[in-house]
Protein backbone atom coordinates (compact mmCIF):
# COMPACT_ATOMS: atom_id res chain seq x y z
CA UNK A 1 0.00 0.00 0.00
CA UNK A 2 1.21 3.17 -1.02
CA UNK A 3 -0.10 6.42 1.07
CA UNK A 4 0.53 10.02 -1.17
CA UNK A 5 1.16 9.85 -4.43
CA UNK A 6 3.75 13.13 -4.86
CA UNK A 7 6.80 13.16 -6.32
CA UNK A 8 8.06 10.37 -4.63
CA UNK A 9 5.28 7.96 -4.61
CA UNK A 10 4.25 8.20 -8.36
CA UNK A 11 7.53 6.48 -9.63
CA UNK A 12 7.12 4.21 -6.51
CA UNK A 13 3.69 3.28 -7.45
CA UNK A 14 4.64 3.16 -11.23
CA UNK A 15 7.71 0.92 -10.18
CA UNK A 16 5.34 -1.52 -8.44
CA UNK A 17 3.04 -2.06 -10.74
CA UNK A 18 5.27 -2.47 -13.50
CA UNK A 19 6.65 -5.76 -11.39
CA UNK A 20 3.50 -6.84 -10.95
CA UNK A 21 2.57 -6.11 -7.27
CA UNK A 22 -0.62 -6.24 -5.72
CA UNK A 23 -0.86 -2.21 -5.51
CA UNK A 24 -3.22 -0.14 -3.11
CA UNK A 25 -3.07 3.60 -3.33
CA UNK A 26 -4.35 5.96 -1.12
CA UNK A 27 -4.52 9.91 -2.55
CA UNK A 28 -6.33 12.91 -1.86
CA UNK A 29 -5.97 14.82 -5.23
CA UNK A 30 -8.63 13.38 -7.84
CA UNK A 31 -6.19 13.90 -10.62
CA UNK A 32 -3.18 12.19 -9.34
CA UNK A 33 -5.60 9.04 -8.84
CA UNK A 34 -6.81 9.54 -12.84
CA UNK A 35 -2.81 10.09 -13.42
CA UNK A 36 -2.68 6.62 -11.45
CA UNK A 37 -5.97 4.82 -12.99
CA UNK A 38 -4.37 6.08 -16.51
CA UNK A 39 -0.78 4.07 -16.09
CA UNK A 40 -0.79 1.46 -13.25
CA UNK A 41 -2.83 -1.35 -12.02
CA UNK A 42 -3.52 -0.48 -8.78
CA UNK A 43 -6.48 -0.63 -6.16
CA UNK A 44 -7.27 3.38 -6.07
CA UNK A 45 -9.16 4.82 -3.00
CA UNK A 46 -9.37 8.87 -2.87
CA UNK A 47 -9.33 10.39 0.55
CA UNK A 48 -6.99 11.26 3.68
CA UNK A 49 -4.80 8.84 4.71
CA UNK A 50 -5.80 9.02 7.95
CA UNK A 51 -9.29 7.79 7.56
CA UNK A 52 -10.20 4.71 9.15
CA UNK A 53 -12.51 3.89 7.03
CA UNK A 54 -10.36 3.75 3.87
CA UNK A 55 -8.30 1.62 5.62
CA UNK A 56 -10.87 -1.04 6.69
CA UNK A 57 -12.16 -1.16 2.94
CA UNK A 58 -8.69 -1.55 1.61
CA UNK A 59 -8.20 -4.60 4.02
CA UNK A 60 -5.54 -2.94 5.31
CA UNK A 61 -4.77 -5.90 7.72
CA UNK A 62 -3.32 -8.24 4.72
CA UNK A 63 -0.87 -5.52 3.42
CA UNK A 64 2.68 -6.82 3.49
CA UNK A 65 4.44 -3.20 3.26
CA UNK A 66 3.45 0.50 3.77
CA UNK A 67 5.07 3.45 1.80
CA UNK A 68 4.35 6.63 3.68
CA UNK A 69 4.62 9.58 1.36
CA UNK A 70 2.73 12.25 2.47
CA UNK A 71 4.34 15.69 2.63
CA UNK A 72 3.15 16.46 5.86
CA UNK A 73 5.57 14.49 8.87
CA UNK A 74 3.10 15.06 11.48
CA UNK A 75 0.71 12.94 9.42
CA UNK A 76 2.98 10.41 8.59
CA UNK A 77 3.47 9.75 12.31
CA UNK A 78 -0.06 9.45 12.37
CA UNK A 79 0.06 7.09 10.24
CA UNK A 80 2.42 5.03 11.05
CA UNK A 81 1.06 4.59 14.61
CA UNK A 82 -2.27 3.25 12.97
CA UNK A 83 -0.34 0.78 10.78
CA UNK A 84 1.39 -0.91 13.12
CA UNK A 85 -0.89 -0.34 16.47
CA UNK A 86 -4.57 -0.77 14.48
CA UNK A 87 -3.60 -3.31 11.24
CA UNK A 88 -0.34 -4.93 12.53
CA UNK A 89 1.33 -4.16 8.80
CA UNK A 90 4.85 -6.00 8.88
CA UNK A 91 6.85 -3.41 7.47
CA UNK A 92 6.34 0.32 6.92
CA UNK A 93 8.77 2.89 4.80
CA UNK A 94 8.17 6.69 5.72
CA UNK A 95 9.36 9.64 4.33
CA UNK A 96 10.76 12.62 6.17
CA UNK A 97 10.43 16.02 5.34
CA UNK A 98 13.10 17.55 8.47
CA UNK A 99 15.95 15.73 9.46
CA UNK A 100 15.45 16.16 13.05
CA UNK A 101 11.76 13.84 12.89
CA UNK A 102 13.67 10.56 11.32
CA UNK A 103 13.69 8.98 14.95
CA UNK A 104 9.90 10.55 15.75
CA UNK A 105 8.55 8.66 12.66
CA UNK A 106 10.68 5.48 14.16
CA UNK A 107 9.39 5.40 17.02
CA UNK A 108 5.94 5.90 15.72
CA UNK A 109 5.98 2.64 13.78
CA UNK A 110 7.90 3.40 10.61
CA UNK A 111 10.87 0.62 10.17
CA UNK A 112 12.79 2.67 7.53
CA UNK A 113 12.73 6.14 7.69
CA UNK A 114 14.34 8.52 4.09
CA UNK A 115 14.79 11.58 4.54
CA UNK A 116 15.16 13.03 0.78
CA UNK A 117 17.24 15.93 1.62
CA UNK A 118 19.99 14.03 4.06
CA UNK A 119 20.03 11.80 0.79
CA UNK A 120 20.35 14.83 -1.13
CA UNK A 121 23.04 16.39 0.68
CA UNK A 122 24.62 13.64 0.66
CA UNK A 123 24.66 12.29 -3.08
CA UNK A 124 25.75 16.32 -3.52
CA UNK A 125 28.65 15.74 -0.80
CA UNK A 126 29.75 12.46 -2.75
CA UNK A 127 29.84 14.51 -6.31
CA UNK A 128 31.80 17.13 -4.46
CA UNK A 129 34.30 14.73 -3.05
CA UNK A 130 33.92 11.77 -5.74
CA UNK A 131 37.70 12.21 -6.98
CA UNK A 132 38.97 10.67 -3.57
CA UNK A 133 35.99 9.69 -1.02
CA UNK A 134 32.29 8.13 -1.60
CA UNK A 135 29.91 7.54 1.47
CA UNK A 136 28.23 4.31 0.55
CA UNK A 137 25.88 3.93 3.61
CA UNK A 138 24.96 6.32 5.94
CA UNK A 139 22.96 5.68 9.18
CA UNK A 140 22.41 8.58 11.81
CA UNK A 141 20.60 7.20 14.53
CA UNK A 142 22.70 4.11 14.74
CA UNK A 143 25.88 6.36 14.20
CA UNK A 144 26.97 4.31 11.39
CA UNK A 145 28.70 4.42 7.72
CA UNK A 146 30.71 2.94 5.63
CA UNK A 147 32.91 4.95 2.97
CA UNK A 148 35.17 4.23 0.17
CA UNK A 149 38.09 6.23 -0.03
CA UNK A 150 41.09 6.22 -3.00
CA UNK A 151 44.61 6.65 -1.74
CA UNK A 152 45.82 9.94 -3.53
CA UNK A 153 49.69 9.06 -5.60
CA UNK A 154 51.44 11.55 -3.13
CA UNK A 155 49.76 10.08 0.36
CA UNK A 156 51.17 10.07 3.07
CA UNK A 157 50.10 6.81 3.72
CA UNK A 158 52.07 5.30 0.76
CA UNK A 159 54.80 2.58 1.87
CA UNK A 160 53.19 2.57 5.28
CA UNK A 161 51.75 -1.07 7.09
CA UNK A 162 48.23 -1.17 8.30
CA UNK A 163 49.83 -1.71 11.60
CA UNK A 164 52.13 1.52 11.49
CA UNK A 165 49.39 3.65 9.91
CA UNK A 166 47.06 2.43 13.23
CA UNK A 167 43.27 2.06 12.62
CA UNK A 168 41.02 3.70 15.66
CA UNK A 169 38.77 1.26 17.37
CA UNK A 170 35.36 2.59 16.43
CA UNK A 171 36.38 1.97 12.86
CA UNK A 172 37.81 -1.36 10.23
CA UNK A 173 38.73 -1.22 7.76
CA UNK A 174 37.08 -4.11 5.76
CA UNK A 175 38.92 -4.30 2.43
CA UNK A 176 41.15 -2.97 -0.17
CA UNK A 177 40.54 -2.79 -4.06
CA UNK A 178 43.58 -2.96 -5.87
CA UNK A 179 44.11 -4.71 -9.46
CA UNK A 180 40.49 -4.86 -9.98
CA UNK A 181 40.38 -7.33 -6.74
CA UNK A 182 40.07 -7.09 -2.86
CA UNK A 183 42.21 -7.93 -0.70
CA UNK A 184 41.20 -8.52 3.25
CA UNK A 185 44.52 -6.73 5.13
CA UNK A 186 46.26 -8.08 7.44
CA UNK A 187 48.69 -6.15 9.87
CA UNK A 188 51.82 -6.45 7.23
CA UNK A 189 49.55 -4.93 4.58
CA UNK A 190 51.62 -2.13 2.76
CA UNK A 191 49.51 0.50 1.16
CA UNK A 192 50.02 1.96 -2.50
CA UNK A 193 48.71 4.86 -4.22
CA UNK A 194 45.19 4.33 -5.50
CA UNK A 195 44.70 1.73 -3.57
CA UNK A 196 40.48 2.10 -2.96
CA UNK A 197 40.07 1.32 0.55
CA UNK A 198 36.31 0.47 1.92
CA UNK A 199 35.82 1.35 5.60
CA UNK A 200 33.00 1.30 8.34
CA UNK A 201 32.38 2.51 11.52
CA UNK A 202 31.11 5.05 13.47
CA UNK A 203 31.15 8.78 12.07
CA UNK A 204 33.65 10.52 14.01
CA UNK A 205 35.93 7.79 13.49
CA UNK A 206 35.77 7.16 10.13
CA UNK A 207 35.86 10.42 9.22
CA UNK A 208 39.12 11.09 10.90
CA UNK A 209 40.66 7.58 9.72
CA UNK A 210 39.26 8.81 5.68
CA UNK A 211 41.28 12.26 6.80
CA UNK A 212 44.61 10.15 7.28
CA UNK A 213 44.19 8.19 4.51
CA UNK A 214 43.54 11.30 1.88
CA UNK A 215 46.32 12.93 3.33
CA UNK A 216 49.02 14.16 1.01
CA UNK A 217 52.47 14.94 0.91
CA UNK A 218 53.41 18.31 0.53
CA UNK A 219 56.42 19.50 -1.55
Amino acid sequence: MVIGAGDTGMPIISYLSERGHQLTVIESKEERCKEISDHSDAAIFIGNGLDLDIWKTTEAERMGTLFVLTNDDDINMKICEIAKKQFGIPFVISRAHQPNNIEKIQEAGADVVICPSKETLRLFLNAFESRTTETLYEQTVEDFKIVKVTIPLNGCIIGKTLDEFGVPRGCRIISVCRNFGPIYPTKSFVFKGIDRVLLSGSHEFVDKTVEKLRSVELI
